[in-house]
Order: C-alpha cells, then sequence, then structure tokens
C-alpha cells in the first residue's frame, strides 16, 4: 500500500517495521485506475461517490474507513440462512437490540480493534454488522440459561438469588466470548498460515531459482493448495492486478494477519527487493527458521502435555471418585455420628452440582487449554 505503516511485534522481543513515506500521487493513480476499470464496466456510477472516497482512505491510511457501508439492516439479505434470519431478528426489534450492541457491547474496550480483527479473520461483516449478530445471539442463549437455571433450582429447592449471580455471570462471560471471538479466528488463521508457509516459502525459492519474476511466483503458490496462505495471497494478487505495486501488496498481507512468521518473511523479502539480494536463498532460509520455530513449540507442547495430563487425570477420575466415595459414606445411616465425615458439606444439592457443573467445567477449561496452545500440524 502507498501509505506510511509501521508494525511492531515484540513477540520473542524482535520487531519488524514496514514503512514507507505516503506518496499521494500513487494513490490517486491507483484510484483513478480502478474508477476507469468500474466506469467502463457500469459499476460506477458517480465518479465522487462515498465508496471512491473510501476507497481512496484505505490505500491512504492503511485501515478501514470510518464511513460505515455495511449496515445490520444489510444482513436480511444475506446468502446465509442463519445470519439473514437473525438479521430480521434485529431489524424487528431494532431498538432492544441496539441498547445491547450500541450501549453495552460498544461499551467495552476489546469492541474497539474489532474492525482490525474482523479483518484479520477474514470475516465479511462490519463492526455494526457483527455486533448487531451478537446481541441477538446473547439474547437468547442467555434467555434459555436463565430458564434453565431457575426452573433446576427452583426443583432443588435453592434461594433465586443463586441462578440469578451464575445468570449475570455468564452474561458477561459471553461478553467477552462473543467479543474475542474474531481474534480467536484470526489466531487460528495465523496457525494454519504458519503450517504452511515453510513449504510454500521453498516452492516459491524453487520457482525464483528458475527465473520466474516474483508476481507469477506468488500467483501460482496463491493458486496452489496451502490452505489460509493461499487465501490471503489471491488477495495480494487481486490488489496487484487492480494497480497496487507489488511491494505495497505484500506490506498489506503482512498488516492484515497474525502469523508472525509471514511478517517476518514478508520483511525479509522486502528488504531482500530494495537490496537486490538473491531472493531464492533468502526464501530458503525463512523457511529453515519457520521450520525450526515449529519443532520447538512442538517440543514445548509436549513438556506442557505431561504436566496437563496428571492435572487432567486427577481432575477427571481421582477427585470425583473421591467425592462420590466420600459422599456416599457422608450421606449413609452408619456415617452419621463421624464428626469429620458429618463436617463436610456433601449433601445431595452439592453432589449434584459438582457432578453436573463444576467438574464438567473443570474438564472443558481444561480440554480447550490444550486445545489453544496444541500446535496446528
Amino acid at each position: 500500500m502507498a501509505y506510511n505503516q509501521t508494525f511492531v511485534n515484540d513477540t520473542s522481543k524482535n520487531k519488524v517495521e514496514i514503512q514507507e513515506h505516503l506518496d499521494m500521487t500513487k494513490v490517486d493513480a491507483i484510484v483513478s485506475r480502478i474508477k476507469s476499470k468500474y466506469e467502463k464496466q457500469g459499476l460506477l456510477e458517480d465518479p465522487d461517490s462515498k465508496n471512491l472516497r473510501e476507497l481512496r482512505g484505505l490505500i491512504a491510511e492503511g485501515k478501514r474507513a470510518k464511513i460505515e457501508i455495511l449496515k445490520p439492516s444489510d444482513l436480511s439479505y444475506s446468502f446465509n440462512p442463519l445470519v439473514r434470519k437473525v438479521g430480521e431478528i434485529y431489524t424487528k426489534f431494532s431498538k432492544f437490540f441496539d441498547f445491547i450492541s450500541k450501549k453495552i457491547l460498544s461499551a467495552m474496550p476489546e469492541s474497539k480493534l474489532l474492525a482490525y480483527e474482523l479483518y484479520s479473520a477474514d470475516m465479511n461483516y462490519s463492526v455494526s454488522q457483527y455486533l448487531a449478530i451478537s446481541s441477538v445471539i446473547l439474547f437468547f442463549v442467555n434467555t434459555i440459561l436463565i430458564i434453565a437455571f431457575f426452573a433446576i433450582f427452583l426443583l432443588l429447592g435453592i434461594t433465586f438469588l443463586v441462578p440469578l449471580a451464575l445468570t449475570i455471570m455468564l452474561f458477561i462471560a459471553s461478553i467477552f466470548v462473543v467479543l474475542k471471538y474474531p481474534t480467536s479466528v484470526a489466531k487460528k488463521r495465523a496457525k494454519e498460515i504458519d503450517t504452511q508457509l515453510p513449504f510454500a516459502l521453498r516452492h516459491m525459492a524453487t520457482l525464483l531459482r528458475a527465473g520466474v519474476d516474483l508476481y507469477k511466483v506468488i500467483r501460482t503458490v496463491a493458486v496452489a493448495d496451502y490452505g489460509v496462505l493461499s487465501q490471503e495471497l489471491t488477495k495480494t494478487v487481486m490488489e496487484v492486478e487492480e494497480g497496487q505495486d507489488i511491494k505495497d501488496s505484500l506490506r498489506a498481507l503482512a498488516l492484515r494477519t497474525k502469523s508472525f512468521a509471514l511478517k517476518n518473511a514478508v520483511s525479509h523479502l522486502l528488504r531482500a527487493l530494495k537490496s537486490g539480494g538473491n531472493l531464492s536463498d533468502v526464501m530458503n532460509t525463512i523457511a529453515d527458521d519457520v521450520s525450526y520455530q515449529i519443532l520447538s513449540e512442538i517440543e514445548s507442547f509436549s513438556g506442557k502435555m505431561n504436566f496437563l495430563g496428571v492435572i487432567y487425570i486427577f481432575a477427571g477420575i481421582v477427585v470425583p471418585v473421591m467425592t462420590a466415595i466420600l459422599s456416599g459414606i457422608r450421606n449413609a445411616p452408619l456415617g452419621s455420628g463421624t464428626s469429620f465425615l458429618d463436617a463436610l458439606p456433601l449433601t445431595p444439592v452439592v453432589i449434584m452440582l459438582l457432578f453436573l457443573v463444576a467438574f464438567p467445567i473443570m474438564l472443558f477449561a481444561i480440554t480447550m487449554y490444550v486445545k489453544s496452545i496444541r500446535p496446528n500440524l
């Protein structure tokens, strides 16, 4: 992109900087080229339209323009039937759901970076659309949980304050989940990119050694089967075909992904292009570095699993079995009179809460943590 952009990533205490001075003449040239193309296709009626001004802002600023093009009402026309239904519900009760999305979700600090997270996760929704979808989902999910909690606790004869406190806690937790979901998707895509990157870099190195120019190399890798990496390179190819310089498109590729390995590779590639270095050797060196990093992550994961395996066995087998044995003795007629066992709060209600709520949540948390740290192979 033709803009001044700096990326700094402190992971592993390394910094990768991508800079270029703003060149508005280049920006205007790109916009004019795209405008003439769209005018020939009959897609652009007003040469000074808001879309064109937003396009200029995207190229010059390197971020999504502040003009909101995609609105929540547009969800009613989505190709996804579930999203279309959510959009219809939101439109019918817009005043109520606007309060959730604009007053509650938008006030959270996580929503400030939501535009970039959606862009990085390749989720084709505007911020207002995503908040609209989240507000509808939050309402229905929490309504079902409230009804279920109150029904269960009323049957058990527990005061309504307990299910009320649980539902409030779950509502707050669900807000963080929906706002962090694009971040988790973006990180998952970054892991998939890191997995395929060494193979793609060696593929590119082979083509460069054969004398193929860089644009054709990127286009070849984009149509190859490298998963998310091919998808991102396809966007780069489309930007070049729209008239953008290949160096600017590579900078945009590094900026929109959360893959540090890809950012590092693009930085070295741009440096080699600037200094006239051997691109093929640079690609092979970067591929070796990424492979070594993946192997280090696998070794680290193996070490963590030795400890987590013990915790999982203890939480999933030892503690439930001990609880069942002690509760059986505690509630048996022969157990009465034993001061130690009588002091244990293992009443039937507590036992039900432990086996139906506490133990499943604990095992689910361990499973999700293992899944989050697992290398993507």
